[in-house]
């Protein structure tokens, strides 16, 4: 009843998982990070104050809610600062439920209808009520 135990192979390069630098806006992050933490210890700083020196500068770094591209990399720093205890639980928490509510204000602002230029001529905008398009950032 009792099968010999085989060792777990390593893994093959082509298994090799994708590192969170892979991610611009993560490794952004992650050198922000770096940078501060290693400057804080040059001054002299132990390292708990110089970790939480570098913690806002990884938070400083993350991308600006705003499109969705940046919203997707916001998450991603997010997701990798909570496994790197970067940010807490409590903070991680309040952070992805910014991210979701910019998410869904894009989709909200996608379902919108934009004029075409032949419904815009033959439909005359009074100034009480103003034409709304959402041609996103210009």
């Amino acid at each position: 009843m009792t099968e010999p135990i085989q060792p777990i192979p390593a893994p093959s390069e082509a298994y090799e998982p994708i590192g969170a630098a892979a991610n611009p806006a993560v490794a952004r992050c992650l050198n922000a990070w770096a940078c501060v933490n290693r400057a804080q210890r040059a001054k002299g700083k132990n390292k708990f104050d110089a970790s939480n020196e570098a913690n806002q500068a990884y938070c400083d770094a993350m991308p600006p809610l705003s499109g969705s591209e940046n919203i997707s990399d916001y998450i991603a720093c997010v997701a990798h600062a909570m496994t790197a205890q970067i940010i807490s639980p409590f903070m991680s928490t309040k952070l992805l439920y910014a991210a979701q509510v910019a998410h869904s204000t894009i989709r909200s602002h996608s379902k919108q209808i934009i004029p075409t230029s032949s419904a815009q001529s033959s439909h005359v905008h009074s100034p009480e009520q103003p034409a709304v398009t959402d041609r996103g950032p210009q």
